[in-house]
């Protein structure tokens, strides 16, 4: 099996170039196909390290790509690439043995991220040397609040504690649980994560715990729940305040005796699976208020670790803002010779502004202004207008530790009038006025109803 060889199968000839450059650029040694037929004649001759395919494509998907390059040899690692990932994309794939999978449109981080556990996980001796890229390294900042999470993460990878992730939306709590997964004994192993309030109860059920067939209307054949699926690797559950009193049951029954049983079945499976679970709310007010199971608290909060918002990350919106604009724009910029960068005043309308989406808008915001920006130096003049009629004085730029203090005893006064602000030139439409603050729709409804915001009658 070829150590650093790659092959890239996709029907769109551009994705396949670009995928292709930015992995040759790493050092690894790729080849492309984009006839999947075609593709797994070439796996049968060639016998790559590492499979990288598409999932819809004409023929042969993504899915029948996986499944015969594991017939030819089961060391062979395949990733998927989609842009339509869902839960059910996440169970297919592990189910059928893939190493995992990356949403398009993706960063050259993304794809060195996977060749490169795919290489150590295969025991390859010729890995590319580049910068770090360690799940531990992806979390980004110098301020001494994400240093001490950074320093978390080490102490608490090696366990198999159970470890809950506090956090407001934004602030990257699936990027430090992929991160714990990625540190600990369980890499190479499944890491699938879950929305806890995407889905309704029945069939958020059925993904978890799985279904036999005939268990009820439309289950044509039997599934498994990302608990087998993710058997020996790691389940995270995002917003986990969302599941219902019954379902809270089941899985505390799941996490004390690590058996599962599926929906209409008789028959216990025996599990091994880390439990992440991830949530923006105060979970023991949740509990004292009765919304939430005691018991279940305490068995999901063995290791807590808090996430710090944005705006109280001293230094990091210059780190986080930078890397974005590099990662966004970095072609561009090798191509003139210099990279993208920021001026003074640009970046002290950045750093003055409250995030209350987080890390989550401010990558949305630099994401437009490197697509939109006509010079490889940003200026004041290509943020956004709120950014503009907010731009600070100089005398204000270098903020003292008085003001520090003064700014945020009046974030939460300053965010509800911006809340209110915007919803009023939406006529309260929750997903315009997301789309205008560079935030989801999710993020928009939980601030209205932490400030008890209600629409005019």
């Amino acid at each position: 099996m070829g150590a650093g060889k790659i092959l890239i199968v996709d029907d769109e000839v551009d994705a396949l170039d670009n995928c292709r450059r930015i992995l040759s650029r790493l050092g690894y040694d790729c080849s492309t196909e984009h006839d999947p037929v075609r593709a797994v004649q070439r796996i049968q001759q060639e016998r790559p390290g590492l499979v990288l395919t598409d999932l819809r494509m004409p023929g042969l998907d993504g899915i029948g790509v996986l499944v015969e390059a594991k017939r030819v040899d089961p060391k062979i690692n395949v990733v998927l690439l989609t842009a339509y990932a869902t839960v059910q994309t996440a169970v297919d794939s592990m189910r059928y043995g893939a190493l995992d999978y990356v949403l398009k449109p993706y960063t050259s981080k993304n794809l060195e991220a996977v060749a490169k556990r795919a290489f150590e996980q295969a025991g390859s001796v010729e890995l590319p040397v580049s910068g770090s890229t360690s799940a531990i390294a992806r979390i980004l900042g110098r301020s001494r609040a994400i240093q001490e999470v950074r320093d978390l993460i080490k102490k608490v990878a090696r366990t198999d504690a159970n470890i809950l992730i506090y956090g407001e939306s934004g602030t990257g709590k699936e990027l430090v649980a992929r991160a714990i997964h990625d540190a600990s004994e369980r890499i190479g192993r499944p890491f699938i994560p879950l929305d806890c309030v995407a889905m309704p109860d029945t069939l958020l059920e059925s993904e978890l715990f799985g279904h036999e067939k005939g268990a009820f209307t439309g289950a044509h054949a039997a599934k498994a729940g990302l608990f087998e699926v993710a058997n020996r690797g790691t389940v995270f559950l995002d917003e986990v305040s969302g599941m219902s009193q019954t379902l809270q049951s089941r899985l505390l029954r799941v996490l004390q005796e690590r058996h599962v049983r599926r929906v209409g079945g008789t028959r216990y499976a025996d599990i091994d699976v880390r439990v992440i679970a991830a949530s923006n709310r105060d979970l023991e007010e949740a509990c004292r208020k009765g919304e939430f199971r005691e018991d279940l608290y305490y068995r999901l909060n063995v290791i807590p670790i808090l996430l710090p918002p944005l705006r109280e990350r001293d230094g990091d919106v210059q780190v986080l803002a930078q890397e974005f604009l590099t990662r966004f724009r970095g072609r561009r910029g090798a191509e003139s010779g210099a990279g993208p960068a920021f001026d003074s005043d640009a970046l002290a309308c950045l750093n003055a502004h409250a995030w209350p989406g987080n890390v989550r808008e401010l990558q949305n915001v630099i994401e437009r202004v490197a697509a939109l920006a006509d010079s490889p130096t940003i200026c004041v003049e290509h943020l956004p207008e709120r950014f503009r009629a907010a731009r600070p004085d100089a005398a204000d730029a270098e903020e003292t530790g008085s003001y520090k203090q003064a700014k945020q005893e009046v974030v939460r006064s300053f965010e509800r009038s911006f809340l209110l602000e915007l919803l009023k030139r939406h006529d309260w439409h929750m997903s315009h006025a997301a789309q205008e603050a560079g935030v989801d729709r999710k993020t928009i409804e939980r601030m209205v109803k932490r400030h008890g915001l209600r629409e005019p009658n």
